[in-house]
């Protein structure tokens, strides 16, 4: 017998009985499929014979030794494992029971359940774990998206509380791990929270008027809102408040948010026609009750624009209030070239107000409450009053300008108002950048005091710079001490941070420096010295030109005062101390004219200061 007709017999039968028991009614893959719904193989495949399931294995799993039987038959799920399988879940006050099956063909197990869509009605579902040892639960759409809900973790349970509606129904879905620890039981219970007072959407929202007295709302679940619904006429503003703190924001007749955000307590719009709004209080992850209440805020009394806007009069306060967080209050004044102009809002910090020219351009712009302007030309001016951000815009509040008339002092030594030593000058410095240059002519050797109150910012300068000109500031804020070595004119500058800022400066001459301060004005003394004077200020220098022979020691004394000696070429001589005499001496190297230089023991002490020297052969 050849091979081809040994190896084609049998197969050739083997077809023939597949045709003869299909036309038989031998088992259907459909058959297979019912019967081996709930069956697993250790290995091949289960098919259906005479009504029961039987694991075969094929050529190849037999030539591997394999053994093909019944592993396991999946017990009967309580709950569905999709949304459209979902079981629906009645309101109870009693934990249920209900069973994760262990993994079956490689698919793990999980409950779905469909939350009553009924319209304004919030849920609370606990979920606890039994024999399992974790368990997690999360919410789905109609479409199986999860959907992020308040949840929290109480004695009970985990926790989650939400809402289920017709438009958007919920669904629970509870799963655990793959492993062993992930078959057992768990407990659920849904609780009906009940019909929320007022409702969830646009759609659904409690009318009110305007204005409405202060009205409880109570927010009886977490990620609980509640929206209201109201009509302006037009120009009118209108705020709508609660006392705690709690998200209120405003949507359109559109459905569309048009202000707030976490944790605003109140809003606000200013609208120029007959408007449908809407309000939503939201709290978040949880139950809250509030008083909320609708304010009118009465007709738009000052134009948003430069068409109509207010005039401000001089000196006189404007009142005004934003009837919305929109809204904004223009006003203007005429303005003369030169002139300092100062525009306050009280209470500040409240608003922004916008400094404009005719042309619109922004000129300058504050929340601080004040604004100061020089005037650059004659002609139009606008103010432009708008709401901040998280500030209560809503209050009244007053605006007021005042002319401050031209600038009272130059800024510059070359613009500076010239006075007389015991002159009472007068000031206000106008800005930030303003600055008063007041100039007087001092002597040489003259003692001055200064004073300029209160408590200014005080510089000084003189022709050149390189004058020396010294000051000191004293115990008491505001007053300085100066004196010259030459007589000049000294320009002194007055500015302030703080402005505006008015001040009184004066400078009157209280001594005069007993001693030159450098060698051209020193004092000519001769042997045997003995000699008295005074340190007018700490930095005050006192020098006295003395002839003295070289080679020669010469005995030092002196109280109050540090000495220092230099010869005729400007080379330091050293003032040496004997412990054991308790002397100090000097000894010259060559003859000659020596300068004697004497300082203060306290170089920053703005007082005066008595000195005495002495200077001798021994």
């Amino acid at each position: 017998m050849s091979p081809f007709r040994s190896s084609s017999v049998p197969r050739l039968f083997m077809l023939v009985a597949v045709v003869l028991l299909s036309a038989c009614g031998g088992p259907s893959a459909e058959e297979d499929l019912r019967v081996c719904a709930e069956v697993e193989c250790t290995a091949g495949r289960c098919v259906a014979e005479d009504g029961a399931p039987v694991c075969r294995c094929s050529a190849f799993e037999e030539a591997a030794g394999l053994t093909c039987t019944i592993a396991a038959f999946r017990p009967s799920d309580d709950h569905g494992d999709t949304v459209e399988a979902a079981t629906l879940l009645a309101p109870t006050t009693d934990f249920q029971e209900a069973d994760i099956h262990p993994v079956f063909r490689n698919k793990v197990d999980r409950d779905v359940f469909a939350v009553p869509p009924l319209a304004g009605h919030g849920f609370r579902v606990t979920l606890r774990p039994g024999t399992l040892t974790a368990v997690s639960i999360e919410v789905l759409d109609a479409q199986e998206r999860r959907v992020h809900v308040s949840s929290y973790r109480a004695p009970e349970g985990e926790v989650l509380e939400f809402v289920s509606t017709p438009e958007a129904p919920r669904f629970i879905a509870v799963s655990s791990g793959t492993g062993r620890e992930g078959a057992g039981t768990y407990a659920y219970r849904m609780e009906d929270l009940g019909k929320d007072a007022h409702g969830d959407t646009p759609a659904t929202a409690t009318p009110i008027t305007v204005p409405s007295a202060p009205f409880l709302v109570a927010l009886e679940f977490a990620e609980d809102s509640d929206f209201f619904t109201f009509r302006t006429e037009p120009g009118r503003g209108f705020r709508f408040s609660c006392e705690a703190e709690i998200s209120v924001t405003l949507w359109d007749s559109a459905g569309a948010q048009v202000q707030g955000n976490g944790g605003r307590t109140s809003v606000g719009q200013l609208s120029q026609e007959a408007s449908t709004w809407y309000v939503r209080v939201y709290k978040g992850s949880k139950v809250f009750n509030t008083q909320c209440q609708l304010d009118d805020l009465g007709p738009d009394e000052h134009a948003n624009g430069m068409l109509g806007a207010t005039p401000l009069p001089m000196g006189v306060p404007v009142t005004a209030r934003l009837q919305g967080s929109n809204d904004v209050d223009v006003f203007s004044f005429e303005a003369t070239q030169g002139h300092v102009y100062t525009l306050g809002d009280s209470p500040a910090r409240e608003r922004l107000i916008q400094l404009t020219d005719a042309a619109g351009t922004v000129l300058t712009e504050t929340a601080w409450g004040r604004i100061v302007l020089e005037a650059t030309s004659t002609g139009r001016y606008f103010v432009f009053a708008r709401a901040l951000k998280e500030t209560p815009w809503w209050s009244d509040f007053q605006v007021e300008l005042q002319d401050l008339g031209p600038d009272d002092h130059g800024d510059t030594p070359g613009t500076a108002t010239r006075v007389e030593v015991g002159q009472v000058v007068e000031g206000l410095i106008h800005s930030s950048t303003d600055l008063d240059a007041i100039a007087l002519q001092l002597d040489a050797d003259g003692v001055y005091q200064v004073t300029c109150t209160p408590d200014c910012s005080l510089s000084a300068s003189t022709p050149g710079s390189t004058f020396p000109f010294r000051m000191h500031m004293t115990s008491s804020k505001g007053v300085w001490k100066a004196h010259l070595l030459a007589s000049t004119l000294v320009t002194f500058i007055i500015d302030s941070r703080s402005a505006p800022y008015a001040f009184t400066f004066r400078v009157e001459r209280v001594g005069t420096d007993d001693h030159g301060d450098d060698a051209a004005h020193a004092t000519p003394v001769s042997l045997p010295v003995s000699l008295e004077g005074v340190f007018e200020l700490g930095s005050d220098l006192d020098e006295l030109a003395v002839t003295l022979e070289g080679g020669t020691t010469y005995v030092v004394s002196s109280n109050g005062a540090t000495v220092q000696l230099f010869d005729a070429g400007g080379a330091n001589v050293p003032v040496i101390y004997d412990a054991v005499t308790r002397t100090r001496s000097v000894t010259t190297t060559a003859p000659g004219l020596h300068r004697v230089v004497l300082s203060s023991q306290d170089p920053l002490v703005g007082i005066a200061k008595s000195w005495s020297f002495a200077l001798n052969a021994p």
